[in-house]
C-alpha cells in the first residue's frame, strides 16, 4: 500500500482527535507515552526534514510520529503529545521531494491544503523503508522509552527532474544538422579524391610505349674503337 495514504491516514487521524471537540467521553482514555527520540541516516549519513512514523502492531493501532532535524535526529510525538506508548512498532520513513527541490515535511503535510508542488513530489526512499504497507522494520519502545536510532542501509533514489516553466520536457533537441539523414547522405556521396600526379605515375608514363622513343646505338667507327669492337 502506498506510503503516502499511510501517512495521510496517520495525519487524519490525529488531526480527527485534536478538534474532536466535545466527544471526550467517547474516545478511549490516552495510552502513558513515554520520551522516544533518535537519529535516521542513510547508510550513515544524516537525513533531514524526513517524517518519521511508528505504528503499533498490535489491536490499538496507535500512532506516533517526528520530523528529522538537521542532524538527523527526531523527537516522536502522539496527537501532539511527545512520546510515545510502550508497545512494538512498524516503522516507515518518508523524504518526499519536489520538482523544485522543496522537501515536505511534517508540517506541510499535515495541513488540509495541500501545497502544490506536492502532488508531484516524488519519495526518495524506497518502499521497503517508506512503505508501511509493506515495511518490515519492526521496533520496540520500552516501558520508560528510549533512543531508536535508525539506518536506511539502501541509497535514495534519484531526485524528480526539474519542471520546464512552459510544461515541455526540458531536455536538450539533437542538432539537426549532426543527426538529419541529409548530412548522411551528403557525407555517403562526397566527390572521390583527385588522382596522384607524382613520380609514380610520371615513371610508368617514361616506361609506357606511348613513351619518347630510347636513342638507337651508336654504330659509328668511333662508338666500335670505344667500345672495343673490331
Amino acid at each position: 500500500m502506498n506510503d503516502r495514504w499511510w501517512i495521510a491516514l496517520a495525519l487524519g487521524l490525529a488531526s480527527g482527535l485534536l478538534g474532536g471537540c466535545g466527544v471526550e467521553d467517547s474516545l478511549p482514555s490516552p495510552p502513558e507515552l513515554f520520551p522516544v527520540t533518535g537519529k535516521v541516516t542513510v547508510q550513515g549519513e544524516p537525513l533531514a526534514e524526513a517524517v518519521v512514523t511508528f505504528l503499533q502492531v498490535d489491536e490499538k493501532g496507535t500512532l506516533a510520529v517526528g520530523e528529522t532535524q538537521e542532524d538527523g535526529t527526531y523527537i516522536l510525538s502522539h496527537v501532539g503529545t511527545p512520546g510515545a506508548a510502550a508497545a512494538s512498532y512498524k516503522v516507515a520513513i518518508s523524504y518526499l521531494v519536489g520538482e523544485d527541490g522543496t522537501i515536505y515535511g511534517l508540517g506541510p503535510r499535515s495541513g488540509l491544503a495541500k501545497p502544490h508542488g506536492m502532488l508531484s513530489a516524488k519519495e526518495l526512499i524506497p518502499q521497503e523503508w517508506s512503505d508501511l504497507g509493506i515495511a518490515e522494520h519492526v521496533v520496540e519502545v520500552p516501558e520508560g522509552g528510549g533512543v531508536i536510532d535508525l539506518d536506511i542501509d539502501v541509497p535514495l533514489l534519484p531526485p524528480p527532474p526539474p519542471a520546464s516553466p512552459s510544461g515541455f520536457e526540458t531536455s536538450a533537441e539533437p542538432s539537426p544538422e549532426a543527426d538529419s539523414p541529409e548530412s548522411e547522405d551528403d557525407a555517403d556521396h562526397d566527390e572521390p579524391p583527385a588522382p596522384d600526379l607524382g613520380a609514380e605515375p610520371a615513371a610508368e608514363s617514361a616506361d609506357s610505349p606511348e613513351g619518347a622513343p630510347s636513342p638507337e646505338p651508336d654504330e659509328s667507327p668511333a662508338a666500335d674503337e670505344a667500345t672495343g669492337s673490331p
